[in-house]
Protein backbone atom coordinates (compact mmCIF):
# COMPACT_ATOMS: atom_id res chain seq x y z
CA UNK A 1 0.00 0.00 0.00
CA UNK A 2 2.53 2.01 0.94
CA UNK A 3 4.74 1.77 -2.60
CA UNK A 4 0.87 2.55 -4.45
CA UNK A 5 0.66 5.54 -2.57
CA UNK A 6 4.26 6.61 -3.02
CA UNK A 7 3.93 5.98 -7.10
CA UNK A 8 0.74 7.44 -6.92
CA UNK A 9 2.14 10.52 -5.77
CA UNK A 10 4.84 10.83 -7.44
CA UNK A 11 2.89 10.59 -10.52
CA UNK A 12 0.88 13.85 -9.43
CA UNK A 13 3.92 15.46 -8.27
CA UNK A 14 5.48 15.43 -11.65
CA UNK A 15 2.26 16.49 -13.57
CA UNK A 16 1.82 18.86 -10.85
CA UNK A 17 5.09 20.55 -11.85
CA UNK A 18 5.18 20.14 -15.73
CA UNK A 19 1.22 21.40 -15.76
CA UNK A 20 3.27 24.24 -13.28
CA UNK A 21 5.98 24.88 -16.11
CA UNK A 22 3.21 25.39 -18.68
CA UNK A 23 1.48 28.26 -17.02
CA UNK A 24 4.81 30.08 -17.49
CA UNK A 25 4.38 29.68 -21.16
CA UNK A 26 3.60 32.63 -22.30
CA UNK A 27 -0.30 32.95 -23.86
CA UNK A 28 -1.12 33.53 -27.66
CA UNK A 29 -1.73 36.62 -28.92
CA UNK A 30 -5.09 36.66 -30.22
CA UNK A 31 -6.00 39.94 -32.56
CA UNK A 32 -9.68 41.93 -32.50
CA UNK A 33 -12.03 40.10 -33.78
CA UNK A 34 -11.78 41.68 -37.53
CA UNK A 35 -14.88 40.26 -39.30
CA UNK A 36 -18.02 38.76 -38.63
CA UNK A 37 -18.27 35.09 -40.04
CA UNK A 38 -21.58 33.71 -40.30
CA UNK A 39 -22.88 31.36 -37.38
CA UNK A 40 -25.27 29.03 -37.17
CA UNK A 41 -26.23 27.97 -32.97
CA UNK A 42 -27.69 24.14 -32.82
CA UNK A 43 -29.99 24.25 -29.61
CA UNK A 44 -30.78 20.86 -28.56
CA UNK A 45 -34.20 20.67 -26.41
CA UNK A 46 -35.51 17.87 -25.12
CA UNK A 47 -38.31 18.76 -22.08
CA UNK A 48 -36.57 22.60 -21.55
CA UNK A 49 -39.61 24.61 -21.37
CA UNK A 50 -38.15 26.64 -18.16
CA UNK A 51 -34.51 26.79 -19.41
CA UNK A 52 -35.03 27.27 -23.57
CA UNK A 53 -36.49 31.23 -23.04
CA UNK A 54 -33.14 31.98 -20.86
CA UNK A 55 -30.72 30.52 -23.52
CA UNK A 56 -32.57 31.99 -26.37
CA UNK A 57 -32.40 35.64 -24.44
CA UNK A 58 -29.12 35.52 -23.88
CA UNK A 59 -28.06 34.33 -27.85
CA UNK A 60 -30.60 37.35 -28.70
CA UNK A 61 -28.70 39.88 -26.51
CA UNK A 62 -25.12 38.75 -27.91
CA UNK A 63 -22.85 41.44 -29.39
CA UNK A 64 -22.78 39.86 -32.89
CA UNK A 65 -24.72 41.24 -36.18
CA UNK A 66 -28.06 39.40 -35.67
CA UNK A 67 -28.29 39.32 -39.41
CA UNK A 68 -24.83 36.87 -39.44
CA UNK A 69 -26.42 34.74 -36.71
CA UNK A 70 -28.71 31.44 -37.27
CA UNK A 71 -30.45 29.76 -34.56
CA UNK A 72 -31.88 26.48 -34.80
CA UNK A 73 -34.24 24.82 -32.10
CA UNK A 74 -34.37 20.88 -32.42
CA UNK A 75 -37.25 20.06 -30.40
CA UNK A 76 -36.06 16.63 -28.95
CA UNK A 77 -39.86 14.93 -28.44
CA UNK A 78 -40.45 16.65 -25.82
CA UNK A 79 -43.02 15.63 -23.63
CA UNK A 80 -43.88 19.38 -21.90
CA UNK A 81 -44.29 22.55 -23.44
CA UNK A 82 -40.91 23.33 -25.32
CA UNK A 83 -42.45 23.41 -28.96
CA UNK A 84 -44.69 26.03 -28.00
CA UNK A 85 -42.05 27.60 -25.78
CA UNK A 86 -39.67 27.84 -28.75
CA UNK A 87 -42.94 29.05 -31.42
CA UNK A 88 -43.61 32.20 -28.95
CA UNK A 89 -39.71 32.94 -28.90
CA UNK A 90 -39.34 32.96 -32.29
CA UNK A 91 -42.31 36.08 -32.57
CA UNK A 92 -40.63 37.55 -29.56
CA UNK A 93 -37.10 37.99 -31.47
CA UNK A 94 -38.23 38.73 -34.78
CA UNK A 95 -34.83 40.30 -35.61
CA UNK A 96 -32.99 36.77 -34.89
CA UNK A 97 -33.34 34.52 -37.58
CA UNK A 98 -34.35 31.40 -35.65
CA UNK A 99 -35.62 27.93 -37.27
CA UNK A 100 -37.51 25.14 -35.51
CA UNK A 101 -36.75 21.62 -36.28
CA UNK A 102 -39.09 18.78 -34.71
CA UNK A 103 -37.01 15.36 -33.73
CA UNK A 104 -38.76 12.20 -32.53
CA UNK A 105 -36.75 10.94 -29.58
CA UNK A 106 -36.75 7.22 -29.10
CA UNK A 107 -35.53 5.42 -25.81
CA UNK A 108 -32.05 5.09 -27.50
CA UNK A 109 -31.40 8.27 -28.71
CA UNK A 110 -28.88 11.06 -27.17
CA UNK A 111 -28.26 14.67 -27.84
CA UNK A 112 -26.47 13.51 -30.84
CA UNK A 113 -29.62 12.74 -33.12
CA UNK A 114 -30.76 16.07 -31.85
CA UNK A 115 -27.41 18.52 -32.80
CA UNK A 116 -27.27 16.58 -36.45
CA UNK A 117 -31.03 17.30 -36.94
CA UNK A 118 -30.43 20.66 -36.33
CA UNK A 119 -26.86 21.31 -38.46
CA UNK A 120 -28.78 19.85 -41.38
CA UNK A 121 -30.42 23.17 -41.60
CA UNK A 122 -27.59 24.95 -40.64
CA UNK A 123 -25.88 27.15 -43.30
CA UNK A 124 -23.26 29.49 -41.78
CA UNK A 125 -19.66 29.32 -41.78
CA UNK A 126 -19.58 28.20 -38.24
CA UNK A 127 -21.54 25.81 -36.26
CA UNK A 128 -22.20 25.58 -32.76
CA UNK A 129 -23.92 23.79 -30.17
CA UNK A 130 -25.50 25.38 -27.21
CA UNK A 131 -27.44 23.44 -24.62
CA UNK A 132 -30.79 24.92 -23.40
CA UNK A 133 -29.76 25.36 -20.09
CA UNK A 134 -27.11 27.55 -21.03
CA UNK A 135 -26.77 31.51 -20.62
CA UNK A 136 -24.10 33.00 -23.02
CA UNK A 137 -22.79 36.43 -22.07
CA UNK A 138 -22.39 39.05 -24.51
CA UNK A 139 -19.20 38.94 -25.71
CA UNK A 140 -19.09 34.92 -26.20
CA UNK A 141 -18.61 34.98 -29.79
CA UNK A 142 -16.27 37.75 -29.90
CA UNK A 143 -14.24 36.28 -27.48
CA UNK A 144 -14.14 32.93 -29.50
CA UNK A 145 -14.08 33.47 -33.46
CA UNK A 146 -10.77 35.30 -33.75
CA UNK A 147 -9.01 32.33 -32.04
CA UNK A 148 -9.69 30.77 -35.56
CA UNK A 149 -7.23 32.25 -36.80
CA UNK A 150 -5.55 29.06 -38.93
CA UNK A 151 -7.03 26.64 -40.62
CA UNK A 152 -5.69 23.93 -38.15
CA UNK A 153 -8.26 25.17 -35.40
CA UNK A 154 -11.85 22.62 -35.53
CA UNK A 155 -13.04 23.57 -32.83
CA UNK A 156 -13.11 26.59 -29.73
CA UNK A 157 -14.83 25.92 -26.46
CA UNK A 158 -16.05 28.23 -23.94
CA UNK A 159 -15.29 29.17 -20.77
CA UNK A 160 -17.99 26.76 -18.40
CA UNK A 161 -19.24 28.49 -15.07
CA UNK A 162 -21.75 26.82 -13.19
CA UNK A 163 -25.60 29.46 -12.51
CA UNK A 164 -25.99 30.60 -8.98
CA UNK A 165 -24.75 27.30 -6.83
CA UNK A 166 -26.96 27.10 -3.97
CA UNK A 167 -26.54 23.48 -2.80
CA UNK A 168 -23.53 21.34 -1.15
CA UNK A 169 -23.73 19.68 -5.16
CA UNK A 170 -23.38 22.42 -7.07
CA UNK A 171 -20.70 24.51 -4.83
CA UNK A 172 -18.36 21.60 -5.14
CA UNK A 173 -19.16 21.48 -8.70
CA UNK A 174 -18.53 25.15 -8.67
CA UNK A 175 -15.05 24.58 -7.46
CA UNK A 176 -14.53 21.67 -9.93
CA UNK A 177 -15.52 23.70 -13.01
CA UNK A 178 -12.97 26.46 -12.24
CA UNK A 179 -10.18 23.61 -12.13
CA UNK A 180 -11.53 22.62 -15.29
CA UNK A 181 -11.09 25.65 -17.25
CA UNK A 182 -8.08 25.87 -15.81
CA UNK A 183 -6.80 22.31 -17.16
CA UNK A 184 -8.50 23.15 -20.32
CA UNK A 185 -6.31 26.32 -20.86
CA UNK A 186 -2.87 24.32 -20.22
CA UNK A 187 -3.93 21.54 -22.93
CA UNK A 188 -5.17 24.34 -25.06
CA UNK A 189 -1.37 25.43 -25.01
CA UNK A 190 -0.17 22.64 -25.42
CA UNK A 191 -2.83 21.79 -28.39
CA UNK A 192 -3.91 18.56 -26.55
CA UNK A 193 -7.51 19.65 -25.41
CA UNK A 194 -9.82 16.75 -26.29
CA UNK A 195 -13.14 17.66 -25.16
CA UNK A 196 -16.11 20.11 -26.94
CA UNK A 197 -18.42 20.52 -23.84
CA UNK A 198 -22.14 21.21 -25.18
CA UNK A 199 -23.22 24.65 -22.89
CA UNK A 200 -20.66 26.36 -26.33
CA UNK A 201 -18.61 25.03 -28.90
CA UNK A 202 -18.14 25.86 -32.28
CA UNK A 203 -16.97 24.35 -35.36
CA UNK A 204 -16.17 24.73 -38.49
CA UNK A 205 -18.76 23.60 -40.10
CA UNK A 206 -16.72 22.20 -43.89
CA UNK A 207 -15.35 19.91 -40.95
CA UNK A 208 -18.90 18.24 -40.54
CA UNK A 209 -20.06 18.23 -44.50
CA UNK A 210 -16.56 16.50 -44.93
CA UNK A 211 -16.33 13.89 -42.05
CA UNK A 212 -20.07 13.64 -40.95
CA UNK A 213 -22.04 14.95 -37.52
CA UNK A 214 -21.97 13.54 -34.05
CA UNK A 215 -21.64 10.20 -33.71
CA UNK A 216 -25.22 9.03 -32.67
CA UNK A 217 -24.25 6.02 -31.14
CA UNK A 218 -21.98 7.97 -28.40
CA UNK A 219 -22.80 9.01 -25.36
CA UNK A 220 -20.33 11.48 -24.72
CA UNK A 221 -20.70 13.23 -28.39
CA UNK A 222 -18.73 16.25 -27.18
CA UNK A 223 -15.74 14.21 -26.31
CA UNK A 224 -15.63 11.82 -29.03
CA UNK A 225 -15.96 15.08 -31.75
CA UNK A 226 -12.78 16.11 -30.10
CA UNK A 227 -11.02 13.22 -29.94
CA UNK A 228 -12.04 12.93 -33.95
CA UNK A 229 -11.33 16.23 -34.50
CA UNK A 230 -7.54 15.37 -33.00
CA UNK A 231 -7.00 12.50 -34.90
CA UNK A 232 -7.60 14.30 -38.06
CA UNK A 233 -4.92 16.43 -37.25
CA UNK A 234 -7.19 19.12 -36.02
CA UNK A 235 -6.92 21.48 -32.84
CA UNK A 236 -8.87 22.56 -30.31
CA UNK A 237 -8.63 25.75 -27.95
CA UNK A 238 -10.56 27.11 -25.28
CA UNK A 239 -11.37 30.70 -25.46
CA UNK A 240 -10.85 32.27 -21.84
CA UNK A 241 -13.16 35.03 -22.20
CA UNK A 242 -16.10 33.13 -23.86
CA UNK A 243 -17.89 32.81 -20.45
CA UNK A 244 -21.25 30.14 -20.39
CA UNK A 245 -23.15 30.06 -17.72
CA UNK A 246 -24.50 26.24 -16.99
CA UNK A 247 -27.39 24.72 -14.85
CA UNK A 248 -25.40 21.47 -13.52
CA UNK A 249 -27.16 18.10 -10.97
CA UNK A 250 -28.42 19.19 -7.65
CA UNK A 251 -29.05 15.70 -6.52
CA UNK A 252 -26.59 13.35 -5.61
CA UNK A 253 -28.42 10.83 -8.07
CA UNK A 254 -28.16 13.12 -11.04
CA UNK A 255 -24.52 13.65 -10.56
CA UNK A 256 -23.51 10.22 -10.04
CA UNK A 257 -25.54 9.57 -12.89
CA UNK A 258 -23.84 12.54 -15.23
CA UNK A 259 -20.52 11.71 -14.02
CA UNK A 260 -20.95 7.99 -14.47
CA UNK A 261 -22.02 8.55 -18.27
CA UNK A 262 -18.79 11.07 -18.81
CA UNK A 263 -16.71 8.51 -17.53
CA UNK A 264 -18.16 5.63 -19.73
CA UNK A 265 -17.58 8.04 -22.52
CA UNK A 266 -14.18 8.67 -21.79
CA UNK A 267 -13.36 4.82 -21.73
CA UNK A 268 -15.06 3.96 -24.91
CA UNK A 269 -13.68 7.22 -26.91
CA UNK A 270 -10.23 6.45 -25.77
CA UNK A 271 -9.90 2.78 -26.93
CA UNK A 272 -11.88 3.72 -30.28
CA UNK A 273 -9.46 6.44 -31.00
CA UNK A 274 -6.55 3.33 -29.60
CA UNK A 275 -4.63 4.27 -33.00
CA UNK A 276 -3.25 7.87 -31.20
CA UNK A 277 -1.92 6.36 -28.11
CA UNK A 278 2.31 6.86 -28.29
CA UNK A 279 1.71 7.98 -32.01
CA UNK A 280 4.08 10.98 -32.85
CA UNK A 281 2.16 11.43 -35.90
CA UNK A 282 -0.39 13.00 -33.43
CA UNK A 283 1.74 15.52 -31.55
CA UNK A 284 1.56 15.77 -27.81
CA UNK A 285 -1.72 14.63 -28.02
CA UNK A 286 -0.37 11.21 -29.20
CA UNK A 287 2.69 11.03 -26.93
CA UNK A 288 1.73 13.01 -23.76
CA UNK A 289 -2.21 13.26 -23.62
CA UNK A 290 -3.33 9.94 -24.63
CA UNK A 291 -0.79 8.14 -22.31
CA UNK A 292 -1.39 10.20 -19.88
CA UNK A 293 -5.32 9.86 -19.45
CA UNK A 294 -4.13 6.17 -19.53
CA UNK A 295 -2.36 6.03 -17.06
CA UNK A 296 -4.51 8.15 -15.04
CA UNK A 297 -7.09 6.31 -15.25
CA UNK A 298 -4.72 2.97 -14.71
CA UNK A 299 -3.95 5.14 -11.14
CA UNK A 300 -7.35 5.46 -9.83
CA UNK A 301 -7.86 1.86 -10.54
CA UNK A 302 -5.08 0.40 -8.30
CA UNK A 303 -5.74 2.79 -5.60
CA UNK A 304 -8.97 1.78 -5.64
CA UNK A 305 -8.08 -1.45 -5.33
CA UNK A 306 -5.76 -0.98 -2.98
CA UNK A 307 -7.60 1.09 -1.07
CA UNK A 308 -10.56 -1.73 -0.71
CA UNK A 309 -7.83 -4.43 0.14
CA UNK A 310 -6.69 -2.62 2.77
CA UNK A 311 -10.24 -1.30 4.29
CA UNK A 312 -11.46 -5.22 4.18
CA UNK A 313 -8.12 -6.36 5.86
CA UNK A 314 -8.45 -3.69 9.02
CA UNK A 315 -12.03 -5.03 9.14
CA UNK A 316 -11.29 -8.56 9.52
CA UNK A 317 -8.51 -7.70 12.11
CA UNK A 318 -11.07 -5.63 14.27
CA UNK A 319 -13.32 -8.55 14.03
CA UNK A 320 -11.11 -11.25 15.19
CA UNK A 321 -9.60 -8.69 17.59
CA UNK A 322 -13.03 -8.08 19.64
CA UNK A 323 -13.76 -11.81 19.31
CA UNK A 324 -10.49 -12.47 21.37
CA UNK A 325 -10.96 -9.66 24.48
CA UNK A 326 -14.80 -9.30 24.10
CA UNK A 327 -16.48 -7.35 26.28
CA UNK A 328 -13.09 -6.10 27.64
CA UNK A 329 -13.47 -4.19 24.82
CA UNK A 330 -15.11 -1.53 26.88
CA UNK A 331 -11.99 -1.04 28.49
CA UNK A 332 -10.82 0.22 25.41
CA UNK A 333 -8.75 3.68 25.67
CA UNK A 334 -8.84 6.60 22.82
CA UNK A 335 -4.82 7.32 22.21
CA UNK A 336 -4.02 10.64 22.78
CA UNK A 337 -3.08 13.48 20.73
CA UNK A 338 0.59 13.31 21.30
CA UNK A 339 0.30 9.28 20.47
CA UNK A 340 -1.49 9.63 17.26
CA UNK A 341 0.97 12.06 16.13
CA UNK A 342 3.97 9.95 17.06
CA UNK A 343 2.78 7.00 15.30
CA UNK A 344 2.47 8.20 12.52
CA UNK A 345 3.85 6.54 9.42
CA UNK A 346 5.67 9.38 7.57
CA UNK A 347 5.82 7.34 4.55
CA UNK A 348 2.27 7.55 4.03
CA UNK A 349 1.85 10.96 5.32
CA UNK A 350 4.20 12.66 3.41
CA UNK A 351 3.29 12.11 0.30
CA UNK A 352 -0.34 12.86 0.87
CA UNK A 353 0.81 16.15 2.33
CA UNK A 354 2.81 16.96 -0.77
CA UNK A 355 0.10 16.03 -2.95
CA UNK A 356 -2.51 18.56 -0.97
CA UNK A 357 0.17 21.29 -1.59
CA UNK A 358 0.23 21.40 -4.63
CA UNK A 359 -3.90 20.71 -4.86
CA UNK A 360 -3.69 24.16 -3.28
CA UNK A 361 -1.21 25.72 -5.28
CA UNK A 362 -3.14 24.46 -8.81
CA UNK A 363 -6.75 25.57 -7.47
CA UNK A 364 -5.00 28.77 -6.20
CA UNK A 365 -3.98 29.57 -10.28
CA UNK A 366 -7.45 28.02 -11.37
CA UNK A 367 -8.83 30.82 -9.71
CA UNK A 368 -6.86 33.32 -10.59
CA UNK A 369 -6.94 32.65 -14.09
CA UNK A 370 -10.68 33.07 -14.11
CA UNK A 371 -10.24 36.42 -11.82
CA UNK A 372 -12.33 33.91 -9.13
CA UNK A 373 -12.52 34.92 -5.42
CA UNK A 374 -11.95 31.89 -2.87
CA UNK A 375 -15.58 30.51 -2.19
CA UNK A 376 -17.64 28.09 -0.35
CA UNK A 377 -14.38 26.79 2.24
CA UNK A 378 -16.83 23.99 3.63
CA UNK A 379 -17.58 22.58 -0.18
CA UNK A 380 -13.63 23.16 -0.53
CA UNK A 381 -12.47 20.97 2.26
CA UNK A 382 -14.79 18.03 0.79
CA UNK A 383 -13.58 18.76 -2.79
CA UNK A 384 -10.33 17.83 -1.62
CA UNK A 385 -10.68 15.61 1.02
CA UNK A 386 -14.12 12.78 -0.12
CA UNK A 387 -14.90 14.03 -3.76
CA UNK A 388 -12.01 12.48 -4.86
CA UNK A 389 -13.60 8.95 -3.13
CA UNK A 390 -16.92 9.65 -5.02
CA UNK A 391 -14.87 10.07 -8.49
CA UNK A 392 -13.53 7.03 -7.86
CA UNK A 393 -17.01 5.09 -7.25
CA UNK A 394 -18.03 7.05 -10.09
CA UNK A 395 -14.96 5.36 -12.41
CA UNK A 396 -15.20 2.22 -11.06
CA UNK A 397 -19.11 1.70 -11.87
CA UNK A 398 -18.27 3.51 -15.08
CA UNK A 399 -15.38 0.44 -16.03
CA UNK A 400 -18.29 -1.87 -14.72
CA UNK A 401 -20.94 -0.54 -17.05
CA UNK A 402 -18.67 -0.75 -19.94
CA UNK A 403 -17.37 -4.23 -19.26
CA UNK A 404 -20.39 -5.83 -19.08
CA UNK A 405 -21.27 -3.36 -21.84
CA UNK A 406 -24.52 -1.75 -19.95
CA UNK A 407 -27.17 -0.02 -21.71
CA UNK A 408 -26.58 4.26 -22.22
CA UNK A 409 -28.33 6.37 -21.60
CA UNK A 410 -28.62 10.46 -22.43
Amino acid sequence: MKWVIWVASFIGLYLGIFWLHIILKKDKIVSKIKHFPTISLVVPAHNEEEGLPKTIHSIANLDYPKNKIQVIIVDHGSKDDTWDVAKRLIKRYKDLNIKLVKKEHESSHTKAHAFNAGLAHATGEFAGCVDADTILLKECLKEIIPEFDSERIGAVISTIKVTKPTNLYEKIQHLEYIFSTFMRTLMSKIETLHVTPGALSLYRKKIFDKHGGFDEENITEDLEMAMRLQSLGYKVRIAVGSITYTKVPNTFKSLWNQRVRWFRGFIYNNVKYKKMFMNKEYGSMGTFQYPVNILTLGTIILLVVMMSYELIRRIISYVERFLIIKWEIIAFEFPSLKEVIFNLDINLVFPIVISFFIAFAIYHLAHKNLKEKWKYPFALALYISVYPLLRSMHWITAIYKESVRAKKKW
